[in-house]
């Protein structure tokens, strides 16, 4: 063994007790006392380790600080519970919702209607006439032409009916208010009927869709629907279709200014 091989390992171990460090210190008086100095500075470095007390009350300051973290600790769990169990909510109440968007969207055409007329009440109690400028205007978004005079009307939008967008009218019956949506896309093999409580009208088919009439129950829709089914030229179905389709997540009702045009 040769001194750098010594030292190092005396370095690493001051007191180790090797046969063949033993016989090159005895043989090596230069490092012999090298191992003397250090085996003294590990003593006395020892004996300082051993003279150390902790501060007084140093044992009372570790125990408080384990409890605080043990408190805090409870604490994070408890708020990792109440945020998780409010996640879980908030993820319980959105699957509601879209459930029920969901479930809206396939029931049949002629709920649909009913279901839109009762959303928009409001638009029932509109009792001022809208322009057939306006009027027109509301056709033309979706590439139609009304090609004769329809009558009065008290309100006009486009609005949205189920997945695609259509027309929303509101014009005076006999006995009360009729609502007409020309709804392009959806489809029928032939006229349904709408009744409820309240309300009783008829879907028409078209070639690029279909038409819904309905009143307060007893208001004579019978040839209405036809009547203002003609009095439109309507695009192609596909092409009404794709100008249409809106997300299922989009507002019922894209309200548009309902005061007159100048």
């Amino acid at each position: 063994m040769n001194c750098l091989d010594f030292r190092r390992h005396l370095m690493a171990d001051p007191m180790a007790r090797d046969t063949g460090l033993q016989a090159h210190e005895d043989d090596c008086p230069g490092c012999a006392t090298f191992a003397r100095e250090l085996r003294a500075q590990e003593i006395n470095l020892r004996n300082l380790l051993r003279e150390v007390s902790p501060p007084e009350g140093m044992s009372e300051r570790i125990q408080l600080a384990a409890r605080f973290e043990q408190r805090s600790a409870t604490q994070r769990r408890w708020w990792y519970s109440a945020a998780a169990g409010v996640l879980l909510a908030i993820g319980v109440s959105m699957t509601s919702l879209w459930t029920t968007a969901l479930e809206r969207g396939d029931q049949a055409l002629a709920q649909s209607v009913l279901n839109h007329i009762e959303d928009e009440a409001s638009h029932l109690r509109e009792a001022r006439p809208v322009t057939a400028t306006r009027v027109k205007w509301v056709f033309e978004r979706f590439g139609a032409t009304l090609d004769e005079d329809i009558g009065p009307v008290h309100f006009a939008a486009e609005c949205l009916m189920r997945q695609r967008n259509g027309v929303h009218l509101v014009m005076p019956g006999k006995m009360g208010p009729v609502t007409v949506f020309y709804m392009p896309g959806e489809m029928a093999d032939a006229t349904l009927p709408v009744r409820s409580d309240r309300f009783e009208g008829r879907i028409v088919p078209t070639a690029w869709g279909s038409v819904a009439v309905v009143g307060e129950t007893g208001e004579p829709v019978q040839e209405l629907g036809e009547r203002l089914a003609a009095a439109v030229s309507w695009p192609e179905p596909a092409t009404s279709a794709d100008s249409g389709l809106i997300g299922a997540g989009a507002l019922a009702t894209l309200d548009i200014a309902q005061q007159e045009d100048s």
